[in-house]
């Protein structure tokens, strides 16, 4: 018997061809040891999973080493045997290196037999966001706009909080009156989006803000005074009202300065960047980090790394960037990494890379927010030539999606 043509060689193919791990050499290999009818009889039989699970519990509940030097003792001392008792017994090497394989490597056999089923059990248990949103007011009430809609949410005596189907508007109620002509202190409202939402807000100026997952933004219930400002984490998408007065979102990397306009903004805490899209009008961009403001035209973005004191300026197709707040996922040659670290935030999915070279990859498509994640997945993967599986971490009872390369 050549070295190709051992029971363990033999097995080592059979095993990797039940837990789809075999090269195309290799299956060539495996084909023409099969083209004898025994032997395809037998691989036909011991790659059933019925099978192959009785084997696995069995060696679950006894000595495998044991075992295994028994049956190689049997056929060493039946060697004399009839020519029909050998072929029996060759088999019964197969078989017995086999399911040695199959006991070290129960682990892979569970993950490649099983690995479709989870994915997709877990695909449908993963469901996409939805407009829900939790706004805290200025003496800390809680209100989860999601079980008020269509309500008034609160009333004072300079604005009335409305919970709409177009999302929160607010509407001024009267002037304010100064009591003892002492200014009365702004009372400020947070906005908070969690992961897999998106809301929108009409602010008291009647700008209007569209905030992106795991986003909050603070402003007044009016806005007195010469400036117009609001706080922000996250993304958003703003269409600022005409005014003299300065309409200024402030962010922990860097503020946008306008008077009336759209752009979006996206800064959140854990990115690695700030960026702003504008769509129409000017802005003025500043930070602390950059030395000089810069100036954005339509269809400009501009870039600042956490790293960096400098402003990146590029033109863009602007649709890219605001995409999000229409219901869709838009990718332009954009990296991996990048790509799922905003597709987690909507699937509140933790992402894990099997090694650093799948982040670097990039993807152009675009996708609908509305679908199951397995539209975006599958159509990267197939582009891509990478794999994905999605389990439940029973850390944190999250779901957690795995890239390989293919």
């Amino acid at each position: 018997m050549s070295k190709k043509q051992t029971p363990y060689h033999i097995s080592r193919l059979i095993y990797k061809s039940v837990t789809q791990t075999i090269s195309k050499n290799e299956k060539d290999e495996l084909l023409k040891w099969m083209e004898i009818e025994s032997n395809r009889r037998f691989y036909h039989h011991i790659a059933q999973k019925s099978v192959i699970e009785k084997k696995k519990s069995l060696y679950k509940a006894t000595n495998k080493e044991i075992v295994y030097k028994r049956i190689v003792k049997q056929i060493e001392d039946k060697k004399h045997k009839k020519a029909v008792r050998l072929k029996r017994l060759n088999i019964l090497k197969y078989a017995a290196v086999f399911i040695i394989f199959l006991t070290a490597g129960t682990w892979v056999y569970n993950r490649s037999f099983n690995e479709t089923i989870i994915t997709e059990n877990a695909i449908k248990n993963i469901k996409p966001g939805y407009e829900k949103a939790t706004l805290v007011l200025s003496d800390g009430t809680t209100i989860d706009l999601e079980e008020h809609k269509n309500e008034l949410i609160a009333s004072s005596n300079t604005a009335e909080i409305q919970n709409t189907d177009k999302g929160l508007v607010y509407n001024i109620v009267g002037k304010k009156v100064p009591i003892n002509n002492i200014p009365q202190a702004l009372k400020y409202n947070t906005l908070r989006v969690p992961v897999g939402g998106m809301y929108q807000v009409t602010l008291p100026d009647g700008t209007k803000a569209w905030l992106n997952s795991a986003t909050s933004l603070k402003y007044p219930e009016r806005f007195d005074g010469e400036q117009r400002i609001v706080e922000l984490e996250g993304e958003a998408y703003f269409e600022v009202t005409k005014s003299l007065k300065e309409f200024i979102v402030k962010t922990n990397t860097a503020d946008i300065t306008v008077l009336g306009t759209q752009f979006n903004v996206s800064a959140y805490a854990n990115d690695s960047y700030f960026s702003s899209t504008l769509v129409e009008g000017m802005v003025r961009l500043s930070s602390e980090s950059s030395s000089n403001s810069v100036i954005l035209s339509p269809n400009q973005r501009a870039i600042l790394n956490h790293n960096d004191t400098t402003f990146n300026i590029s033109q863009v197709d602007t649709e890219i960037y605001t995409a999000w707040k229409e219901g869709k996922f838009y990718f332009e040659r954009e990296r991996l990494d990048n790509i799922l670290t905003r597709v987690s935030r909507w699937y509140n999915i933790d992402v894990v890379f099997e090694n650093d070279y799948l982040k670097d990859q990039t993807f152009t498509g675009v996708v609908l927010k509305n679908k199951t994640i397995d539209n975006l997945l599958d159509m990267i993967s197939k582009t891509t030539r990478i794999n994905y599986t999605i389990t439940k971490n029973k850390t944190n009872d999250k779901y957690e999606l795995k890239l390989t390369r293919d």
